[in-house]
């Protein structure tokens, strides 16, 4: 580690240090966010602080679109073996040193830290990977987000500004290039703008579902999510696990699994060519069994993705966190965690 580096760390756990000592959670529940709007990156920053139920302590940091992944997890019940697919972010650990990961019991030895019951340590989730250590980019994000969280959470606890967090308020903390410094201030919660990816279909594969005979079949689908399951040649360079996707189509009704595949990601071009063929694939099989009553996805995304493929049809596309059938199927792998 070079010195520059080594200083970058040595200051960001300076700063997860002092926060530690404040236990924000014994204040702040998850519901509670803190929003940091970056002069140096231009870009907004939202803190989360876990811990407040006495489970997992950390504060996690989601940057820009990020904290739509927050509310989808916090308004659904998804199934465990894939609650990995909506956390995006890094999260500021604060652990056991048996809960710690290897390669960040590394980092603190090369930094020369101690810790004695609880350790601080740092992970990024991305959606397709194990968690990881941060690189050092991300140590500098962390280090501008944290300082600026400790400043606003210290504000709220030794009462100098009120946050009605039970009202849907939070604290946001900005650069005034007239005042020339720091505002902290309350408001309604705002986040950018959710967008999704939609495909168009092929009219003539519409056509051909047009003229597909009806069935009271109901299928479940569920193909953009990865399931956190180690293999060995998925390891990449910088030592992090890539997940496999799980493509999996069941029939609710008769209780039959009809597809299950494991899917490398990295043997697509894009992820475009990737949803083309998982459309394919859904085409194919009312090629053989008709139009379906109904097909349950499991998220906005998946819908969007699939909405206009069935534009011409009755066939009803329903979001439903649960999917029964293949909720059983992916309790049935070896779930690394």
């Amino acid at each position: 580690m070079k010195n520059k580096e080594k200083e970058l760390w040595l200051k960001l756990y300076d700063i997860a240090s002092k926060i530690e000592e404040l236990e924000p959670w014994k204040y702040f529940d998850d519901t509670n966010l803190f929003c940091y709007l970056s002069l140096k990156s231009k870009d907004i920053f939202y803190c989360c602080v876990m811990g407040n139920a006495g489970i997992h302590k950390g504060i996690a940091v989601y940057q820009n679109q990020e904290i739509h992944k927050y509310f989808e997890l916090a308004n659904n019940k998804y199934p465990e073996t894939i609650l990995i697919n909506y956390q995006e972010c890094i999260t500021c650990n604060f652990l056991s040193r048996s809960d710690t990961m290897p390669e960040n019991l590394k980092i603190i030895k090369e930094l020369g830290l101690k810790f004695r019951g609880t350790w601080i340590s740092f992970e990024n989730f991305k959606k397709g990977y194990e968690p990881s250590y941060i690189d050092i980019n991300q140590v500098e994000i962390m280090n501008e987000t944290l300082n600026n969280f400790y400043i606003m959470f210290k504000e709220v606890i030794e009462n100098r500004v009120k946050v009605n967090f039970d009202n849907g308020e939070i604290l946001t903390r900005f650069y005034d290039p007239d005042s020339k410094e720091y505002v902290n201030f309350t408001q309604k919660l705002m986040v950018p703008k959710r967008t999704y990816k939609t495909f168009e279909v092929d009219s003539d594969i519409k056509k051909i579902l047009a003229k597909l005979p009806k069935s009271n079949t109901e299928i479940e689908y569920e193909f953009l999510n990865y399931i956190p399951i180690r293999i060995t040649k998925n390891k990449e360079k910088d030592g992090r696990y890539r997940y496999p996707l799980l493509r999996v189509i069941t029939e609710r009704k008769s209780k039959l699994v009809v597809k299950c595949d494991l899917v490398n990601i990295k043997k697509y071009k894009n992820e475009d060519e990737y949803i083309k063929e998982s459309i394919d694939v859904l085409v194919n099989l009312f090629k053989k069994i008709g139009l379906p009553k109904v097909v349950y996805v499991r998220d906005e995304e998946s819908y969007e993705i699939l909405k206009d493929l069935f534009s011409k049809t009755k066939v009803k596309l329903e979001v439903s966190n649960r999917l029964e059938m293949i909720d059983e199927v992916e309790n049935q792998f070896p779930i690394f965690g």
